[in-house]
């Protein structure tokens, strides 16, 4: 039996236990044989955050080997090329003004799909995954803008995340990043919500105040265009006012 409650990683008080899921249980529900390995889900009454610890002492090769492995796309089939696709349209539309003025970093960017459209687009992108790209380290450059599109539910250590991405944000720069937002209440149906889902990697999983409290104590400035899409921010980069206009998609 797993620990009734355990410490909560973005706040610190004590988290109960919630909700026991498969392994193979994941966004898409589809029906995949059951693993038998449950996997605990722990939510904060404090700040909101659902988090797991199951993953926590996994090395990458656990999670390529277990997790994005080739039937990943199974789980999450707009991983590979269309997701990537469409938010490198979306992007570049919003900040057209400054092609060939910036250059930016996608974090956690898989096999480099959007960096690469981006590139295509005229914007001087950087692609950068410690799973999917282990052998692209980067050079300690700092980037004013660094794209961050459904990776942080991916994270054991949300704080350790966001630690290492600001060692790449210029001190003015902004980061935009989406991750879905628990709905209102959820906390009592965790196993209905789609987002819950150890077998697409979805390990640390945010209220609004979890998410924005986690940003604000690293230094940035934070907000939500929506329940999807959010924006942390330091200092006055160029690509700030772009986004607060046009970055609610």
């Amino acid at each position: 039996m797993p620990p009734q409650t355990i410490d909560c990683k973005i706040c610190g008080h004590a988290a109960a236990f919630a909700v026991a899921a498969d392994l193979s249980v994941n966004c898409e529900r589809v029906a995949l044989p059951a693993t038998g390995e449950l996997i605990p889900y722990y939510h904060c009454a404090e700040c909101g955050f659902t988090f797991t610890p199951a993953f926590d002492q996994w090395t990458p090769e656990q999670f390529r080997r277990r997790i994005y492995n080739e039937g990943y796309a199974t789980v999450d089939h707009e991983f590979a090329s269309v997701r990537p696709l469409r938010q490198a349209e979306d992007l570049a539309r919003m900040i057209e003004p400054l092609k060939g003025k910036i250059r930016i970093l996608d974090y956690g960017g898989g096999e480099g799909v959007f960096a690469r459209r981006m590139t295509e687009l005229g914007f001087a992108t950087v692609s950068y995954d410690p799973l999917f790209q282990p052998e692209a380290a980067l050079s300690g450059e700092r980037f004013e803008l660094i794209h961050c599109r459904e990776v942080i539910e991916h994270a054991p250590d949300p704080r350790a995340f966001v630690a290492d991405l600001l060692r790449h944000l210029a001190d003015e720069g902004a980061v935009y990043l989406s991750t879905a937002l628990q709905p209102e209440g959820i906390e009592t149906h965790l196993l209905d919500w789609w987002y819950l889902a150890p077998r697409n990697g979805h390990i640390s999983l945010f209220s609004k105040f979890s998410l924005a409290r986690l940003w604000m104590e690293a230094g940035l400035e934070f907000g939500h265009f929506s329940e999807f899409v959010h924006l942390a921010s330091r200092g006055q980069p160029a690509c700030l006012p772009l986004l607060m206009e046009r970055g609610g998609t």
